[in-house]
């Protein structure tokens, strides 16, 4: 018994362990233009905000009893995690869902957008007061309020749906 239990250990010792299963998604404008043809959305993605912003996420989140939700997550350059949710269908019960309930704290103009600021303990989140390209946009996270408003102001919209406006 002892020279099997042995010999699994050893067996054990020598597997490889990895680290890190965490690759940066590689191309999201083009995972954005696929869902944003199948849902006939304008999905948004972040533009110009520098190679220090790793996207670490991008899908479309199919849940029972919930509107479809596109998400794009990314690695902020204090290391912070931080995400965009949007969805057409995006009513109050949906926003309190991805504020975590979070309490209001005002509010802030970012590019001449609305965004209304919640927090819930140690997460953050900004919520587009006026739809973007016809759908409801939350960024939230833990990192600070200065890269979530950066994050906000970079999103863009794909154009690929059939959704209009700005």
């Amino acid at each position: 018994m002892l020279v099997v239990l042995a010999g699994c250990a050893v067996w054990i010792a020598m597997v490889p362990r990895v680290s890190t299963t965490a690759q940066p998604v590689q191309n999201v404008p083009a995972i954005a233009r696929e869902v944003g043809i199948q849902q006939r959305w304008d999905v948004a993605v972040p533009a110009g905000l520098g190679e220090q912003w790793v996207p670490v996420n991008v899908r479309l989140i199919r849940l029972e009893n919930q509107p479809p939700t596109w998400h794009v997550g990314y690695r902020a350059p204090s290391e912070d995690f931080l995400s965009m949710e949007q969805t057409q269908r995006g009513d109050a019960a949906w926003v309190a869902k991805q504020t975590n309930n979070g309490t209001p704290q005002g509010q802030v103009s970012l590019d001449g957008a609305t965004w209304q600021r919640f927090t819930a303990g140690d997460r953050r989140s900004l919520v587009r007061t006026e739809p973007l390209s016809g759908l409801r946009t939350v960024v939230l996270g833990e990192a600070d309020w200065p890269e979530l408003e950066a994050f906000a102001k970079s999103l863009e919209p794909t154009r690929q749906g059939t959704a209009t406006g700005r």
